[in-house]
């Protein structure tokens, strides 16, 4: 019995010796030492101006490189991860709890609406790399476009103008405008 103990205990100790010699790929950043210290800024000091003084989250925005129309409201609780990858038409208005992850480049078109709990999605990793790269594909949304309560558009998705996406809907492929999106995956309704 302590012989087939002592047996065990020294297998598994080589399987967790050969495990360790197999080292994971190496993963690497995308972000530049600049971008990092950018990204730092607006995490503290961005955040408490953005709390602090609600008139100027538009103004905030543009000092940190994004491209903000007139009349842009946002909800206090909005999450912008790099604002420098954010492109507002005119008039849009972000909701409560809404995350634009713009890890890409996120595109409104003019009187664009977000509701609340709505996530925005340009950025992902590629599965088919074992060192699962950074990929930043675009999202675009077309003038006078609403995108409903929880609704996720995912990264490299182009919806036309005129498009209602429902509550609660996903869309992960582009959809030429003028139409109303329900379900997961979207789907044009009637």
């Amino acid at each position: 019995m302590e012989i087939e103990t002592q047996h065990k205990t020294e297998h598994i100790a080589e399987h967790q010796k050969s495990a360790m010699e197999e080292a994971p790929p190496q993963r690497r950043t995308v972000w530049t030492l600049k971008q990092k210290l950018v990204r730092v800024v607006w995490g503290t000091l961005g955040k408490i101006i953005w709390i602090c003084l609600p008139s100027a989250r538009s103004s905030v925005l543009r000092m940190f490189g994004a491209k903000i129309g007139r009349g842009c409201t946002f909800a206090r609780t909005v999450e912008i991860i790099i604002p420098w990858n954010l492109v507002l038409g005119n008039n849009c208005h972000i909701s409560e709890r809404v995350i634009l992850y713009t890890l890409g480049t996120i595109t409104l078109g003019d009187n664009v609406r977000v509701d609340s709990k709505a996530h925005l999605c340009a950025g992902s990793h590629d599965m088919r790399d074992t060192t699962f790269p950074l990929t930043r594909p675009p999202i675009s949304i077309g003038a006078d476009s609403f995108i409903g309560i929880d609704a996720y558009i995912a990264p490299d998705v182009a919806i036309g103008p005129n498009t209602i996406v429902h509550p609660r809907a996903s869309v992960y492929r582009n959809v030429d405008g003028n139409c109303a999106l329900q379900g997961n995956p979207a789907r044009v309704i009637e």
